[in-house]
């Protein structure tokens, strides 16, 4: 640490987020119209000073699943058999499978929630038997996915009043 009390995101800083969360490739200059600051520079400085707080963990690109042939999404209910670090040590081995895009441990009678997604079901049930290999799951259970509503999404997570966010 370098010693110095970190500043709370600000309004500017919670609107550039909620701008890069739905689209990350927009210009500083674009970005900068939409969230009230017309210095592009001032962007470029708030973006770097977000990804040094930890705020930004990196740009990626979203890819459109059924262009790349992935038509077999899935989630996978996996409990496991408890045991010292069971938790980490299962998680570590669903988080190395193919396919595997996210990872929940959760409360209730399932430890794991898994999504993935597959070019067909002969892809997913290799896995499958890859998940019966591991000794620390005691029972998975599989829901194919017919259709995506709304997809995993960030940019609900960061609630601005409507009113102060430039549109």
């Amino acid at each position: 640490m370098n010693g110095r009390k970190e500043t709370p995101p600000d309004i500017f800083d919670l609107r550039l987020l909620k701008q890069l969360t739905n689209d990350a490739s927009q210009s500083n200059s674009q970005l900068g119209k939409k969230i009230g600051i017309f210095s592009a520079s001032a962007i470029s400085k708030r973006k770097k000073s977000l990804g040094e707080k930890g705020l930004i963990g990196g740009i990626r690109a979203s890819l459109n699943v059924e262009k790349c042939d992935l038509n077999y999404p899935v989630v996978i209910f996996v409990r496991g058999k408890y045991g010292l670090n069971y938790v980490e040590t299962l998680g570590e081995k669903l988080r190395k499978l193919p396919g595997i895009l996210s990872i929940y441990n959760v409360s209730g009678d399932i430890d794991f929630v898994v999504f993935a997604v597959y070019r067909n079901r002969t892809e997913y049930l290799s896995i499958l038997d890859k998940l019966y290999d591991m000794g620390e799951i005691e029972r998975t259970d599989t829901r194919q996915i017919y259709k995506i509503i709304k997809d995993f999404d960030y940019s609900n997570a960061i609630n601005l009043n409507s009113d102060s966010v430039s549109k």
